[in-house]
C-alpha cells in the first residue's frame, strides 16, 4: 500500500511548532519591537518541512511504494490552490491600492513567485531587511521558493539512494556531507554577501537537511528516560523562543545565529514523541493545533495585508493599523483554509485526479505568469537592438497605408501601447524600434541599427521621443545630426517633448497622502528640461512637427498633474508616463501625424504634376534611391531653425 502522510503518525506537537513559527513571523512583521527575532520562524518551518517530506519519501521508498508523480501531486494539492488564490487577490488589490510603479514591481515578483524563483529575484534586488516593506506584497514568497527548489532536489537524491540500494548509514553520510557543506557555505557567505546567504538554497539547505537527517535517523523516544526527554525538548523549545526574543535583524544572518532555532527545532522533533512529555502536552494545546493547521494560509495572507494597510493607512495610529491587520489576516486565512485549502487538497489528492492536478498547475502558472508579465510591461512596447536589426516590432495595417515608426529610448517605449491603438484606429502600419535605457543618437549601435531599419522600412512618419534633457546633456548637435540622418529615410518626423520628472517616490507619497501636498519638479531638472524642450520647438518645419506636452502634465505654477479626471495616475514612475498619461498625448500626436501625411501627399502631388521624365515624385525617387546627389537637400541652422528643401540620397550608414 502506498504510504500516506498519515502513515508517519500524526503528531499534534508539530502543528504546535508550526503555530509558534507562524506567530513569530506574524508578530515580527506586525511590529519588530514585539518580537525582534520572530523571523526565525521561517527557519523552524524549514526544519519541519525537511523532516516531514523526507519521512514521507524515505519510508515509501523503503517499502518500494514511492511514486514521484504522486509525490508532486500531493505537493500541488497542498501548496498551489491557495497560493494561486492569494496571488490573484494580491494582484487585484494592488491594482487599486498601489501606484503604477509599485504595481508593476509587484507584477514582476508575482511571475517569479509562481515559478518558485522569488528568492532568486529578491536576491538580485537587495537586502530582505532594507526593501521598502509596504510595496513588496510577495516578499514572503522567497521561503516558499526555497522549499520548492528543495523538493526538486530531495526526491531525486532519495530515488538515487533507492536505485543503488544505499544503506541507511551511507544515505546518512551523504546527507551529513551535504548539510555540512551547505552550512560551511552559509558561514562563508553571510559576512561577505548576506543577501545571497539569506536567499539562496545552497546556503539554506542545511536547515532543511537537518530535518531530513532527523527523519532518516528515526530517533526512538524509548531510548531515553522521560526526565531526559523532557529536559532535551524543553531546551529545544527554549532555544526557539529565546531566538525569537534575542536575535534581531542587525545580527549577521543566517550564519552561526541560525543554529539556535534550527537546533531547537531538531531537539523538539527528535525527542518530543510521547503524550506524557511536558513539551508534547504544551504544543498539543487545542488552540496551538488550530493555529498550526492555519499556518500556511496565515503565512500567505499576512504580509500582503500588512503591506496594503501600511501603504494606504500609514498616517493612521498604529493601534488602528495593527487591529485592522490582525482582523483581515485572520478572516482571510480562515476563509481560504476552509473554502480553498482543505477542499482542493481532498479533491486533488485522489489518484484518478493526478493529471487534473498537473494540468491545473500548468494553467495556473501560465495565467498568473502572463498576468504578472503584462502588469510589469504596463504601457510599454519595448524593442531591443537585436530586434531592430531584424526589422523592429511590426504591427501591420493595410498594405497601402502609411508607415509609422516609433523611435527613441524608454520615453519612446512608454508610448508603445498608445501608438499601437492609434495605428489601429487610423489603419496605419506601425514599427516600434524604441529601446528602454537606449541611446538613439550618433555613436551607438542602437542608432546605427535604427538607421538601417529606417532605410529598409521607409516610413512616412517617424515619431521620435526620448529623455532629451538627459540624453542630449546640452549637446544639441547630436539631435540635429540624428534628424538629418532620419530624414534621408523618413518623409517626416514627429518630435515629442519630454514630460516633467517627478521627485523621488512622488507618486507613492501623493497616492498615500491622497493628493494633500502638491508635487513640483526639482528646479534644476525643470530648468534643463524646459531649455531642451524649447530647443526642440525651434526644430519645427514642413517635415518636422513638434508635439509640446508640458501643459498636459504641469500647471502654470509648476505643480505637476498626477491624476486624470477619473483619478487614474498619469505617471508610471518618476520619469515615465503611465498608459493613462500616454493616452493624454494621443490627440496631439494623431493630429501631427495626419498633418504631416497631408503635407507629404500634397508635396508628392505637386512633384508628380511637375515631373516630365516619368520617374514619379521626389518621395518615390527617395524611396527607390533614384534621386541624384546634386538634388540633395541642404541642411543649415539659423538660430537653431532647421530648413529642409528636397531630399538627398542616403549616405552610407556607419
Amino acid at each position: 500500500m502506498e504510504l500516506r502522510l498519515s502513515g508517519i503518525r500524526y503528531r499534534p506537537s508539530i502543528d504546535g511548532m508550526r503555530a509558534i513559527a507562524v506567530l513569530g513571523v506574524l508578530l515580527f512583521h506586525l511590529d519588530e519591537c514585539l518580537l525582534p527575532g520572530g523571523f526565525v520562524g521561517v527557519d523552524v518551518f524549514f526544519v519541519i518541512s525537511g523532516y516531514l517530506i523526507t519521512s514521507i519519501i524515505y519510508r515509501a521508498a523503503e517499502a518500494n511504494h514511492f511514486s514521484i508523480s504522486r509525490f508532486y501531486q500531493r505537493r500541488i494539492s497542498r501548496i498551489f490552490p491557495v497560493l494561486f488564490a492569494v496571488t490573484l487577490a494580491i494582484l487585484v488589490a494592488a491594482s487599486w491600492i498601489y501606484s503604477p510603479q509599485d504595481f508593476a514591481s509587484a507584477g514582476a515578483l508575482a511571475v517569479a513567485s509562481v515559478l518558485s524563483v522569488a528568492n532568486l529575484k529578491l536576491m538580485l534586488q537587495g537586502d530582505y531587511f532594507d526593501v521598502t516593506a509596504d510595496s513588496q506584497p510577495f516578499l514572503h514568497f522567497w521561503s516558499l521558493s526555497v522549499e520548492e527548489q528543495f523538493y526538486i532536489f530531495l526526491p531525486v537524491l532519495l530515488m538515487v539512494a533507492q536505485r543503488f540500494r544505499f544503506s541507511r548509514g551511507v544515505l546518512l553520510s551523504v546527507l551529513w556531507i551535504l548539510a555540512l557543506s551547505s552550512f560551511a557555505a552559509c558561514l562563508y557567505a553571510t559576512p561577505l554577501n548576506p543577501t545571497w546567504a539569506f536567499y539562496l538554497l545552497p546556503t539554506r539547505a542545511w536547515e532543511l537537511l537537518a530535518g531530513a537527517i532527523l527523519a532518516v535517523t528515526a530517533t526512538r523516544a524509548g531510548q531515553s528516560s522521560l526526565r531526559a526527554k523532557n529536559a532535551l525538548s524543553l531546551i529545544g523549545l527554549s532555544l526557539i523562543v529565546l531566538s525569537m526574543g534575542l536575535i534581531n535583524e542587525s545580527m549577521p544572518f543566517p550564519g552561526y545565529v541560525a543554529l539556535f532555532p534550527v537546533l531547537g527545532s531538531v531537539l523538539l522533533i527528535g525527542v518530543a514523541h510521547e503524550p506524557e512529555q511536558l513539551t508534547e502536552r504544551l504544543l498539543s494545546h487545542d488552540w496551538l493545533i488550530r493555529i498550526g493547521r492555519l499556518s500556511y494560509s496565515l503565512y500567505l495572507w499576512h504580509w500582503p495585508i500588512y503591506c496594503f494597510v501600511d501603504y494606504r493607512l500609514f498616517s493612521d495610529t498604529p493601534s488602528v493599523r495593527i487591529g485592522l491587520k490582525v482582523a483581515l489576516t485572520v478572516a482571510c486565512s480562515v476563509a481560504s483554509y476552509f473554502l480553498i485549502e482543505k477542499p482542493f487538497r481532498a479533491y486533488l489528492n485522489q489518484p484518478q485526479r493526478k493529471s487534473l492536478g498537473f494540468i491545473g498547475l500548468a494553467v495556473g502558472v501560465a495565467m498568473l505568469g502572463w498576468a504578472g508579465y503584462t502588469i510589469r510591461q504596463d504601457n510599454y512596447i519595448d524593442s531591443s537592438v537585436r530586434e531592430i536589426a531584424s526589422g523592429g516590432i511590426q504591427f501591420p495595417g493595410e498594405s497601402n497605408s502609411p508607415r509609422i515608426v516609433l523611435m527613441g529610448d524608454s520615453n519612446g517605449s512608454m508610448y508603445g501601447t498608445m501608438m499601437k491603438s492609434l495605428a489601429a484606429e487610423e489603419k496605419l502600419n506601425l514599427n516600434v524600434i524604441s529601446v528602454a535605457a537606449g541611446a538613439p543618437f550618433p555613436g551607438t549601435r542602437q542608432y546605427r541599427e535604427s538607421l538601417k531599419c529606417l532605410q529598409s522600412y521607409q516610413p512616412d512618419v517617424t515619431v521620435f521621443a526620448a529623455a532629451w534633457a538627459t540624453k542630449l546633456d546640452g549637446d544639441q548637435a547630436k539631435l540635429t545630426v540624428a534628424l538629418d540622418a532620419i530624414l534621408q529615410h523618413s518623409s517626416s518626423i514627429v518630435l515629442i517633448t519630454q514630460p516633467p520628472v517627478l521627485p523621488q517616490n512622488a507618486t507613492r507619497q501623493y497616492f498615500r497622502e491622497h493628493g494633500i501636498e502638491p508635487v513640483y519638479e526639482d528646479a534644476e531638472l525643470e530648468s534643463r528640461r524646459h531649455r531642451t524642450n524649447e530647443f526642440l520647438a525651434t526644430l519645427a518645419s514642413d517635415r518636422i512637427a513638434v508635439v509640446r506636452i508640458n501643459s498636459e502634465f504641469q500647471r502654470p505654477d509648476g505643480e505637476i498633474v498626477l491624476l486624470n479626471k477619473a483619478g487614474r495616475q498619469l505617471f508610471h514612475d518618476r520619469a515615465h508616463l503611465s498608459e493613462h498619461g500616454a493616452q493624454r498625448v494621443k490627440p496631439q500626436v494623431s493630429a501631427a501625424i495626419r498633418e504631416l501625411l497631408k503635407r507629404g501627399s500634397q508635396s508628392e502631388g505637386r512633384q508628380s504634376s511637375n515631373s516630365s521624365d516619368g520617374r514619379g515624385s521626389a518621395t518615390d525617387q527617395r524611396r527607390h534611391g533614384q534621386l541624384p546627389q546634386d538634388r540633395a537637400s541642404e541642411v543649415r541652422t539659423a538660430g537653431h531653425k532647421i530648413l529642409y528643401s528636397y531630399d538627398r540620397s542616403s549616405p552610407p550608414i556607419d
